[in-house]
C-alpha cells in the first residue's frame, strides 16, 4: 500500500504539469502546489513534514554560504524538498518497516530516485529541482546510486542536499534507530568527507555547524 496523501496530491501535481505552459500564472501555481505537497506530507507522516522543511532551511544556508548565485539559492530552497517525491511509488511496507531491509527491499527503494525525476519532469520545474530529486543520493566516491557518479560529475545542488539529507536522518529517531546528537552527527559528517560527500561543502558545513543545530531544534515538533 502506499501513501495516500502523498500520492493524491503528487499524481495532481502531475496531471496540472501536463497540460500547463511557462507563464508566471504557471509558476505560481507550481509555487502553491509544492507548498500543497509539503503540507500532505507532514499530514501524512509528521516526521517527514519536519524533515522537508529543514531540508529547504539547511539547504539554503550551505548554498549561501558557498556563494552560489541567487537563482541557485532560490531554486534549491524551494525544491530541495521535493528530494525523496519518488518514494510515493515505493510500498509503505518498505518505507516504514521496522528493521534493515532485504537486498531486494532496498533495491525496490533506491528506484525511488527514477520514479521521482519521471514527476519532476512532467512538473517542467528545471535542471535543479531534476537534478536533486535523481542525484541526491550518489557518493563522492562513486558508490551511491542510481547512477554511480562520482566527484563533480555529481551536480552542486544534489551534493549539497545529499548532505543536508543525512545530516537530518541521523538527528531524526527512526522506527530502526534512536536519534543521534548534533555532535554525533557531525562527527558522522565529518568523518564521511571524501567518501560519501564533497570536502567543501564538508568545510562549509563544519563552519556552520551551530547554524545547522539551530535549525533543526527551530523547526521540530515533539522533540525526543
Amino acid at each position: 500500500m502506499f501513501s495516500g496523501s502523498i500520492l493524491t496530491i503528487s499524481l495532481l501535481i502531475y496531471m496540472i504539469y501536463l497540460i500547463m505552459d511557462e507563464n508566471k500564472k504557471s509558476k505560481r501555481i507550481l509555487n502553491n502546489l509544492v507548498e500543497s505537497f509539503e503540507t500532505a506530507n507532514k499530514l501524512n507522516d509528521q516526521d517527514t513534514g519536519m524533515h522537508i522543511v529543514r531540508l529547504n532551511h539547511y539547504s539554503k544556508l550551505l548554498a549561501e554560504e558557498m556563494k552560489c548565485s541567487k537563482f541557485f539559492i532560490s531554486e534549491i530552497s524551494k525544491y530541495a524538498s521535493l528530494h525523496d517525491i519518488g518514494k510515493i511509488g515505493i510500498k509503505d511496507s518498505i518505507l516504514k518497516k521496522e528493521g534493515k531491509l532485504t537486498d531486494e527491499e532496498f533495491n525496490e527503494m533506491k528506484n525511488h530516485s527514477l520514479i521521482g525525476l519521471e514527476l519532476v519532469k512532467k512538473m517542467k520545474i528545471g535542471k535543479i529541482a531534476e537534478n536533486i530529486v535523481l542525484y541526491h543520493h550518489e557518493k563522492w566516491n562513486g558508490k551511491g546510486y542510481p547512477l554511480g557518479l562520482k566527484g563533480e560529475n555529481i551536480p552542486l545542488e544534489a551534493r549539497i542536499v545529499g548532505l543536508a539529507d543525512v545530516y537530518d536522518a541521523l538527528r531524526q529517531k527512526r522506527v530502526y534507530k534512536e536519534a543521534f546528537t548534533h555532535e554525533e552527527a557531525m562527527g558522522i559528517i565529518l568523518k564521511e568527507s571524501n567518501l560519501s560527500f564533497d570536502p567543501s561543502i564538508v568545510e562549509v558545513f563544519r563552519k556552520n555547524n551551530q547554524k545547522f543545530d539551530d535549525i533543526f531544534i527551530r523547526n521540530s515538533e515533539n522533540m525526543i
